[in-house]
């Protein structure tokens, strides 16, 4: 039971920012391998504000998000936008370069030392055979709630139905007076802004270091890559799962002889990629995606 709520807990993470993600992936097909690091910097300003700079926490944690959103923008302007319109996949090249920039950015300003947002305040609450903190459980609900807001604007809202035109045929939605390049910069933005509520969500919970970096941009695109290109509902699900089975493969006395190693538990992410490449490459529920 105790791993099954770690499994919540840390699908909870990876379907904000899967979620996020399906988006920008299902209407561009851009690859931001610079994705982790944009978690990991939400999370930094976020500890910034509040460790150092002394705000209230509502505030850091706006901070946090508006940073997110920025650079998010930055990103968009720099080293995707110029770039994606000539070949989708020069994107990749230039993100693998960001991605090593930030890296170093993050190091260069807050050292290797792992920094949590609240230490010490947590409240274990005991569940059924498991322990979970209060903290745990707001994260939870409102991680909830961000999904369902942006699944419902993704579907019913006159703004959804807008980035599903452009999702299918982006000439034919300019063509209608649909602002498609709008869409696309506000599209990236609003995924930046849920990496960073990731970044927030893991310097609440656990620690923030620079090497998470790296599994969370796998375990995201492992999720979309198993949902369908720009299945928002999929990608969740698969990141929910994921998770889980990240927690069961390492935790578990496997035919009561042994344990799997703790390092192994990325290589769940990877095994899916792989697996869903070469049997259903265009994903479990491709074919469930809503048109305009």
């Amino acid at each position: 039971m105790q791993l099954l709520v770690n499994g919540l807990i840390a699908g909870s993470l990876a379907a904000l920012i899967a979620g996020g993600l399906a988006l920008v992936y299902g209407v561009l097909g851009v690859f931001n391998l610079a994705l982790g690091q944009m978690v990991l910097i939400g999370g930094y300003i976020t500890w910034w504000l509040y460790e150092s700079v002394g705000l209230s926490l509502p505030v850091s944690i706006l901070g946090g998000l508006i940073a997110g959103g920025v650079l998010s923008l930055v990103i968009f302007q720099l080293f995707v936008e110029p770039f994606y319109r000539r070949h989708r996949f020069l994107p990749l090249v230039t993100t693998i370069a960001l991605g090593m920039i930030l890296d170093a950015l993050i190091l260069l300003l807050f050292e290797e030392r792992p920094r949590t947002i609240l230490p010490g305040i947590k409240v274990q609450i005991p569940f059924l055979s498991a322990q979970i903190s209060n903290v745990q459980i707001v994260l939870i609900v409102v991680t909830f709630i961000l999904l369902c807001l942006l699944a419902w604007m993704f579907h019913t809202t006159r703004l959804g139905r807008r980035l599903r035109a452009v999702t299918q045929h982006p000439q034919a939605a300019l063509s209608l007076g649909i602002p498609a390049p709008l869409l696309h910069c506000g599209l990236f933005i609003a995924s930046g802004i849920l990496a960073a509520a990731g970044g927030i969500f893991l310097g609440i919970d656990q620690n923030l270091t620079p090497v998470l970096a790296f599994p969370m941009t796998i375990k995201a695109y492992a999720a979309i890559i198993a949902g369908g290109k720009g299945n928002i509902w999929g990608a969740i699900l698969f990141a929910y799962i994921i998770a889980i089975l990240e927690q069961l493969v390492v935790g578990l006395h496997w035919f009561g002889l042994f344990y799997i190693p703790a390092g192994y538990q990325a290589s769940v992410a990877l095994l899916f990629i792989i697996f869903f490449l070469l049997f259903r490459p265009d994903g479990l529920f491709a074919k469930s995606v809503r048109t305009a």
